[in-house]
């Protein structure tokens, strides 16, 4: 059976996801390497794509999942081991960190860009000095280029280096766009996230409704406050209620546990901001 000549190869499928994802639309991204690996699920270039668009879609654990499978299959692959590092970073595995931070930056002492994630990933994972140090570095090997300046900036107002960070934005900004033509965006692309959407619940929002009650009724800041309150009342009298049969008091003291673990697979599952 011949094969459908309208199927595209793994390349062009990730083609198209970079586009996507470089303008900032990481959901059609990820559509797309989803089906790259349809095509080729060991692809290291698809795992590694699929684990940057988790990682901007604020799901970490789910882009070390990616950049594993992309790994074992190309262990020095560059843009899985700079993923990896930003995800060891957001799940808090600082040590673990700053070790795929140093491993990228083994890579290729010489690359401009390999010490801007170095740089970025290391201060995420808590580290000030040697962010620092990396983001100069990134400068010193390309003045030229505008994202070792803002590479620096970021560094620079993490640490309350305020005037630091102006000269370094104001840097960036003089050398326009970068030498390809393009416009820079704020940060490398493995960095990138979307805005983050906290639940507020002002009168004069029209999505107020929405943020408070959500989707689904526990996905909502409402449902998950039940659930915690539920566990707080019927905690209290289990632990302390030295008067109550013991009866009731293993009964409270389920419907407690219960609510605990309903309220904490809830947070974990929909732990995105509203």
């Amino acid at each position: 059976m011949d094969a459908d000549p309208n199927r595209r190869s793994v390349a062009e499928y990730l083609q198209r996801a970079e586009m996507l994802y470089d303008l900032g639309q990481v959901p059609d991204a990820r559509a797309e390497a989803d089906a790259a690996l349809r095509v080729d699920p060991l692809d290291p270039d698809a795992n590694a794509m699929a684990a940057a668009c988790a990682l901007a879609a604020h799901d970490p654990d789910e882009a070390l999942t990616y950049a594993g499978a992309a790994l074992a299959h190309k262990p020095q692959h560059s843009r899985a081991m700079i993923t990896r590092g930003y995800a060891l970073a957001d799940i808090g595995r600082r040590g673990e960190a700053l070790q795929a931070a140093a491993s990228v930056l083994d890579l290729d002492r010489a690359s401009w860009q390999h010490h801007v994630h170095y740089a970025l990933i290391t201060r995420r994972a808590g580290a000030a000095q040697p962010a620092l140090d990396a983001a100069w570095n990134a400068v010193n090997l390309a003045p030229s280029q505008p994202r070792t300046h803002l590479a620096l900036a970021a560094i620079a107002e993490s640490l309350d280096m305020s005037e630091l960070a102006k000269r370094s934005r104001q840097a960036a900004e003089d050398l326009g766009p970068d030498q390809t033509g393009v416009p820079v965006p704020a940060m490398p692309a493995e960095v990138s996230r979307p805005p983050r959407r906290f639940v507020d619940a002002d009168p004069d929002d029209p999505r107020w409704r929405d943020k408070i009650y959500g989707p689904g009724f526990f996905r909502g800041a409402l449902g998950r406050s039940v659930l915690l309150g539920i566990a707080v009342v019927f905690a209290v009298p289990a632990l302390l209620g030295s008067e109550i049969d013991t009866g009731p008091r293993l009964f409270l003291a389920i419907v407690a546990i219960a609510a605990w673990v309903a309220w904490f697979t809830v947070l974990r599952r929909h732990r995105n901001p509203e």
